[in-house]
């Protein structure tokens, strides 16, 4: 679902993110897929993104429009930057949620704290402690939220991921050309940025050398990259068996996960990664770091705990280069078990509407959202 101009009539829910200009993917891809489901539930949801307006200048202006609206509630996405100004200035007059999208953890902080040091103090840190509730995506971030001393409620809600149609042509992926038929292909899909983990991930699987040519397994990183965020010394060109793709969406993103094997995030640093959430819906087995904050996929059973370091990434992944066969098969299937348990994008819809309700004060508080802690 694409971010619509404001709508032109009243909402009950609005859902206001920023877009980064990376089509779709991350917090933009996850705020479009909720609505989505809110509105299947005929909740009357609209999602707004802020892109193009001029920054500061533009808030009292599109905070008047917003108002006339008369939304019963707004759900924001994201920090730093336009939503949460925005926020500021209609939290006396309307129920407000924040949802920080893992940038409150303290990697995240810690980047370019120069510039968000002072936002911090001008207006963020304000603006959600006066929240109606924040929403946080696992119980890692709400206790990153609750670190930084934040005493308000916080509903645990996670990202989803669409159910699959497998009866859609799609096209061949793109190493069709250049893995040999019946070998494996592990997939890292997501932003070539830092926090991915991705200059560890490279540095072990260089190490791997012929072990991974005796196994049959090559190594596939699909994403859009980022400056100054560069692959480090490691390109798709000096690395054995490794093949570096830019980004694909829909039906071309689906293929890379229909045709791949197994796999891998090593971030640093995130919210809920729905590129894991939608690996796992695809059967595949992972390799996942503990900021993934998919604590549930280890416990099923479905991914192999990996630390985003090149020595630690070296033995995730010699351990799951030697996997049988039929273990891998297992894996993939606990892992789309647990997403259709957990992570589809209907259950996630209803949890939200309850959360909408008791805010609202027609439903008592759900058993996912954490009460205010002290006076």
């Amino acid at each position: 679902m694409d971010p619509l101009s404001l709508p032109s009539e009243p909402v009950s829910i609005l859902h206001l993110s920023r877009t980064d200009g990376i089509a779709p993917g991350g917090v933009d891809s996850s705020v479009g897929q909720l609505v989505e489901a809110l509105q299947q539930r005929r909740i009357a949801a609209q999602w707004y993104s802020s892109c193009g307006q001029l920054p500061v200048l533009g808030d009292h202006r599109l905070a008047a429009q917003l108002r006339a609206l008369q939304p019963d509630l707004v759900h924001v996405h994201g920090l730093w930057q336009f939503p949460t100004r925005l926020a500021r200035l209609l939290e006396q007059e309307l129920p407000v949620v924040i949802a920080p999208h893992g940038m409150l953890d303290a990697w995240a902080l810690a980047r370019h704290r120069w510039k968000k040091a002072p936002v911090w103090h001008l207006w963020e840190q304000q603006t959600l402690e006066r929240a109606r509730c924040l929403h946080a995506l696992s119980h890692s971030e709400a206790r990153s939220i609750r670190a930084l001393g934040f005493r308000g409620p916080i509903a645990i809600l996670p990202n989803g991921t669409p159910s699959i149609d497998r009866s859609q042509p799609r096209p061949p992926p793109p190493w069709s050309e250049q893995v040999p038929r019946g070998e494996r292909v592990l997939l890292f899909l997501g932003r070539l940025h830092a926090k991915k983990g991705l200059a560890p991930l490279l540095e072990a699987w260089s190490r791997l050398g012929p072990e991974a040519r005796r196994k049959g397994w090559w190594l596939a990183v699909v994403g859009p990259e980022e400056p100054p965020h560069r692959l480090g010394r490691h390109g798709s060109t000096d690395l054995d068996r490794c093949l570096t793709f830019g980004p694909r969406f829909a039906a071309d993103k689906e293929a890379c996960l229909a045709a791949a094997s197994a796999f891998v995030l090593p971030s640093l640093s995130e919210g809920l990664p729905l590129a894991a959430l939608e690996a796992m819906s695809w059967q595949l087995p992972a390799l996942l770091s503990p900021a993934c904050n998919l604590s549930e996929a280890y416990a099923a059973g479905a991914a192999l705990k990996v630390e985003p370091t090149a020595d630690d990434l070296e033995r995730g992944l010699r351990q799951l280069l030697n996997l049988p066969e039929a273990e891998l098969t297992a894996m993939g299937a606990r892992g789309q078990a647990l997403v259709k348990a957990q992570f589809s994008w209907p259950r996630i819809a209803a949890k939200a509407a309850q959360l909408y309700g008791w805010l609202l004060g027609e439903a008592p508080c759900p058993e996912f959202v954490e009460p205010q802690v002290g006076p």
